[in-house]
């Protein structure tokens, strides 16, 4: 999802959340993220959303709602328009499906964070449902069982490097994402009509 199907600013997300809890964006980084929170959170430490946010706001100092949660989640996200135009296509040959790591909330609120995408993706999946993260090759395999598909049969597209690889250990094909263009080359290589 992020920095494929939208542009993701954590410094903004670090700022909006910052000037909630009356600290610093430095702080706020140190509290969630350096201190391997969110890593945990999205490796399924929290599954259950209230008890996630009571953890976050904790954390930040401040007793954040799923509400303000959101709004700073979505101030850092700009939809990609011409991979979700690519994604909309690729809709229209082919069963899709989103694959973050992310824990409950994203999940929850994909209709709120980046609506584009949630009109497109009907299938969802976040990493906490896994209990490991991208790019375990564990994950990958769990998400192809959801998806009631063989690995073979799937086409993963990651910006990260690493993601790629995992999802190639795990058996399926993949796109390590850079730009539009080269994603639809490879789709067209693939035999989808782009």
């Amino acid at each position: 999802m992020d920095d494929v199907l939208c542009h993701y600013d954590l410094g903004r997300r670090l700022r909006f959340l910052a000037a909630l809890a009356n600290t610093t964006a430095r702080d706020v980084r140190a509290a969630l993220w350096d201190s391997g929170f969110e890593e945990a959170a999205d490796a399924g430490a929290y599954p259950d959303p209230a008890e996630y946010l009571q953890e976050f706001g904790a954390r930040l100092g401040y007793p954040i709602s799923e509400t303000e949660w959101v709004d700073a989640r979505r101030h850092a996200m700009t939809a990609n328009s011409e991979v979700l135009v690519v994604a909309a296509l690729l809709k229209a040959q082919a069963d899709v499906a989103i694959y973050t790591n992310n824990g409950p909330i994203v999940k929850n609120n994909l209709h709120r964070l980046l609506p584009e995408a949630a009109l497109i993706f009907p299938n969802r999946f976040c990493s906490y449902e896994f209990g490991t993260k991208k790019p375990d090759p564990r994950s990958f395999v769990k998400l192809v069982e959801s998806l009631g598909r063989k690995a073979a049969e799937c086409w993963f597209i990651d910006d990260k490097k690493s993601n790629v690889e995992g999802a190639r250990i795990a058996g399926l094909t993949a796109h390590h994402y850079r730009n539009p263009t080269l994603l639809v080359n490879e789709g067209r290589r693939l035999g989808f009509e782009l």
